[in-house]
């Protein structure tokens, strides 16, 4: 079963006029040259593999012009995302949102819930999301929740009260008892001469007789996820949010949910475990009710998490039923993706690097996706990893969003967007400034804390929206062969190499080596017993590849970062620098 997109096309052009963005797709795509109609099918199977596009909501679009993003600005500006039309390409294509947090919260980033049950009012109300859910389904995305689990607010009620019965001289207990608190039990409270001594990782309160656990700031409180009482409370909140069409959830902070560290521990993969077994067996239960299920689908609410160590501590979370972040091969210029496309280091030697990943985690749950980036809130911007080089941006793309998982791009990625000029300025609020328009819409203010003084070298969403050789045509491009090709998300990765002769051969099998194997990495992606071969050449010299094992195959698709050409006769594939080349068999 496929995902079918419904809005008519005059529906469509409603929409989108009166949102403000009549430039984009009013009367058609003939008014941007950047994106002519779409005549390639797309196969999207309704699963959990999905583009997603990471928004932080109060820097992405302002709907009631008070200067902070908001939920009605994200619903005015669906449409860019995906106009639910595919024979249009001036969305971008995604069919996935994870938002960043959107609970009750009294920090601007909203990492700290008061109210796991409410919209934050900076945001808006629970009749948006609603409304918000209504239209991203008519455009076929999926809504992945940022769901803070680790701590809460000490703002929230739990813990006020926990702190009121601590300063009372109360115990950790069932409440019920003499002299107990149940909310103290909610979270990891100890007598100030007692309990183990981690500096770093715990606020001692002086004078007041106790300290708590915070593994990352004395306003977030770390809750006790063993406690019966607190997983009882995440299965109501769990529920509340699946019914109401969330479909997923992105996890923070998943390794210190019992520990002191970034660490994978026995306490930790039971809890993960259990959460991830519960929201399975809720999406079911929901999808049944909504009449969406699909026996293509094997979990009905595939979470991913955030696990901000070395790769062999991601790959055990996997364990959990969950996907994590792929951080191996991303969140920083010196490695992976970035280090790759900077020149460092060979490209078939990391495809095999990417094999090996996929195939660890896949020996730990059979069903998994890697969850793919290159940067999101936690890290610089993409594109200063490669000095705001459009053609190194461009490669990068190509290379992570044509990768087998479930890519995330990070909203204001696919223009370029840049958040400091010097190290002095790196700091979280510049990496979460204002989606850059461009057009004159209600200026959004920067975050809290945001010293930017630079400006968006590359350019906004107006500057490069007709431009066919723009970074934001290059994504759009991109995700659209995605979207046809079902296999490339999917798909179990096949490492080859480029023997002396410039023949493809498997990687294990590659004898005497070309020095093409630098700047070109080829690959296959199988799924259902369809394959596809994918050649980049991210170098910038031509490159000329003997697809002779590949008998059969035919050029299906290409990208261009710089112009140039590929072309496929008699076996001889011809790449220009800066192309990839997607073929076949047909």
């Amino acid at each position: 079963m496929k995902i079918k997109k419904v809005l008519s096309a005059l529906m469509a052009a409603v929409v989108t006029c009166s949102f403000g963005l009549c430039s984009v797709a009013c009367g058609g795509d003939e008014s941007n040259p950047a994106a002519p109609k779409n005549t390639d099918p797309y196969d999207i199977p309704q699963d959990y593999c999905r583009t997603y596009y990471e928004v932080f909501v109060r820097s992405f679009a302002d709907g009631n012009n008070d200067g902070i993003g908001d939920l009605k600005g994200l619903i005015k500006n669906l449409d860019y995302l995906n106009d639910g039309d595919d024979s249009t390409t001036d969305d971008l294509g995604i069919n996935g949102i994870w938002l960043m947090p959107i609970n009750q919260s009294p920090s601007y980033h909203k990492y700290d819930v008061t109210d796991y049950y409410d919209i934050d009012d900076e945001y808006g109300t629970l009749e948006d999301f609603d409304e918000l859910v209504k239209e991203c389904n008519k455009r076929g995305i999926w809504i992945q929740m940022d769901l803070v689990l680790n701590h809460t607010s000490s703002q929230h009620p739990w813990f006020k009260q926990a702190r009121n019965d601590a300063r009372a001289g109360k115990v950790a207990g069932d409440g019920i008892e003499e002299g107990t608190s149940k909310y103290m039990a909610y979270y990891n409270f100890y007598k100030w001469d007692e309990g183990p001594r981690i500096d770093k990782a715990r606020y001692e309160k002086r004078g007041e007789g106790f300290e708590y656990l915070c593994n990352f700031d004395s306003a977030m409180p770390d809750l006790n996820l063993q406690h019966p009482d607190v997983r009882a409370e995440i299965t109501k909140i769990v529920d509340f949010w699946l019914e109401r069409g969330v479909k997923s959830f992105r996890l923070d902070a998943v390794p210190w949910a019992n520990a002191y560290d970034s660490i994978y521990n026995e306490e930790n993969g039971e809890f993960w475990t259990w959460f991830n077994d519960y929201c399975h067996s809720k999406g079911a239960e929901v999808a049944a009710a909504q009449g969406w299920a699909n026996d293509a689908i094997a979990k009905y609410c595939y979470n991913v998490g955030e696990v901000w160590a070395d790769n062999d501590t991601v790959q055990a979370f996997f364990g959990t039923g969950m996907s994590n972040f792929n951080y191996a091969v991303a969140a920083n210029p010196d490695i992976g993706y970035a280090q790759v496309i900077n020149g460092f280091g060979s490209a078939a030697s990391f495809v095999e690097k990417l094999v090996n990943i996929q195939a660890g985690v896949l020996g730990r749950d059979p069903d998994a996706l890697l969850s793919n980036f290159l940067s999101n809130h936690d890290n610089d911007r993409s594109s200063c990893f490669f000095g705001l080089d459009k053609s190194l941006i461009k490669k990068a793309a190509g290379l992570y969003l044509l990768s087998p998982g479930n890519p995330y791009i990070y909203y204001g990625e696919e223009i370029g967007a840049n958040g400091f000029s010097e190290s002095s300025q790196n700091n979280d609020p510049n990496k979460r400034l204002p989606f850059n328009w461009g057009d004159g819409r209600s200026k959004i203010q920067d975050p809290p804390g945001a010293n930017f003084s630079g400006k968006q070298r590359l350019g906004s969403w107006k500057s490069q929206n007709t431009d066919p050789n723009s970074i934001l045509t290059y994504y759009r491009n991109a995700i659209k062969l995605r979207n046809r090709f079902p296999e490339i998300g999917r798909g179990l990765m096949k490492a080859y190499r480029l023997d002396a002769s410039g023949k493809i051969v498997e990687a294990s099998a590659a004898g005497a080596i070309n020095s093409l194997n630098t700047y070109v990495a080829v690959y296959t992606l199988t799924w259902k017993d369809r394959t596809v071969l994918i050649a980049h050449n991210i170098g910038e010299e031509d490159a000329v590849l003997d697809i002779s094992n590949f008998a059969g195959y035919s050029l299906q698709g290409m990208l261009k970062a710089d112009g140039g050409n590929v072309k496929l006769d008699d076996n001889k594939l011809t790449m220009s620098p800066s192309t990839v080349a997607v073929l076949k068999a047909v």
